[in-house]
């Protein structure tokens, strides 16, 4: 667990690819090893978006081939 470890850069880059795969807040947190409210915190200082349940019509569509 990486609870109240700084952020490394490393960190930042899956982050940042994380939340460009359009992967789910506590999908990510699981993945980075971090909380829910880590992940919010440190994208908002990154300046990244979240992925939001919230609002479907953001994901991009799927193949339907």
């Amino acid at each position: 667990p990486r609870r109240g470890r700084p952020w490394t850069e490393r960190d930042d880059q899956e982050l940042r690819k994380l939340l460009a795969g359009r992967q789910r807040t506590a999908d990510v947190a699981t993945a980075l090893g971090r909380t829910v409210d880590a992940v919010r915190g440190r994208a908002q200082q990154l300046g990244l978006r979240l992925n939001s349940s919230q609002r479907p019509w953001r994901r991009p569509p799927r193949d339907l081939t």
